[in-house]
């Protein structure tokens, strides 16, 4: 699964412009074996992948919004039906232009899950996320540079993250940071969100997002959220991703193979080939 080069529709009325751009994808593996001398397990994983954005442009400003969903998983042998894909992203910004470079922008940002997340690892298979547990919703006040079609950046000097976790078993645990037995933590203090996209070659593409976050009671202590996506064409209907997602949050302790619960990197990848529909349209 994956996403095409986003293909763009822009109609103009009274010097309003809308601009669709997206595209849904699927993808679907199978690994079957009996009496297989070689060795190995039969496998099964499926997944869909759907962006879409939709931003109305005028001469004074800019507004954006933005879905992004990710859902897949797999099954090896008899093990179960696990996830290894689930991600949800809606995000909306307000841009009023100062001049063509800079513009003052308002930013709101909601990140989640879709199902419940479980441990296999454990001896007890132990629920560690599920539907706004967590939940991050992210506001942001302040001004983005423009350096064209390749880069963007939102300094956000008056930002607020709140940090959801609306699963009562998880609040008692007092995961993702939050205070054992509250449902949403507040912080307040500083944002940056970098965006690169990079035209490779005539049908590779690179799209990278950066977000950091700092607040202001424990400044100095970055929250890191940085994806990337290769987008490889085939043709109209096929194509290849390779997509990163690296998390780095000074309140989430992950727990070690000894027992202990520290705070570290975490790292995602995913490859996948399929085929995709673009979503792009007038309206």
């Amino acid at each position: 699964m994956g996403l095409l080069p986003q293909t763009t529709f822009a109609q103009s009325s009274d010097s309003v412009t809308w601009k669709n751009e997206g595209s849904l994808g699927f993808n679907f593996s199978n690994v079957g074996l009996s009496n297989w001398a070689a060795g190995g397990q039969s496998s099964f994983s499926v997944g869909t992948k759907l962006n879409y954005t939709k931003t109305r442009i005028t001469s004074k400003d800019e507004w954006k919004n933005q879905f992004d969903f990710a859902l897949g998983g797999t099954q090896i042998g008899k093990e179960s039906f696990r996830k290894n894909d689930d991600n949800i992203i809606i995000l909306s910004q307000y841009d009023l232009k100062i001049n063509e470079k800079w513009a003052y922008s308002f930013t709101g940002s909601i990140r989640t899950q879709l199902l419940e997340g479980i441990n296999f690892e454990s001896d007890v298979l132990d629920k560690i996320s599920d539907f706004m547990a967590p939940g991050y919703v992210n506001l942001n006040l302040g001004f983005k540079y423009s350096g064209g079609d390749i880069f963007t950046s939102t300094i956000a000097p008056l930002a607020g993250k709140f940090t959801f976790v609306l699963d009562d078993y998880l609040s008692s645990l007092g995961a993702f940071g939050i205070t054992p037995g509250d449902q949403i933590r507040t912080e307040f203090g500083a944002n940056v969100l970098s965006t690169l996209k990079i035209p490779i070659a005539e049908n590779i593409s690179l799209e990278s997002n950066l977000n950091l976050f700092t607040g202001y009671e424990t400044f100095g202590n970055v929250d890191v959220f940085w994806n990337t996506l290769l987008v490889m064409k085939v043709n109209s209907w096929f194509n290849a991703t390779f997509g990163t997602e690296l998390i780095y949050d000074d309140d989430i302790k992950i727990e070690q193979e000894n027992g202990d619960f520290e705070r570290k990197v975490q790292f995602k990848h995913v490859l996948n080939v399929g085929v995709n529909f673009s979503l792009a349209k007038s309206n």
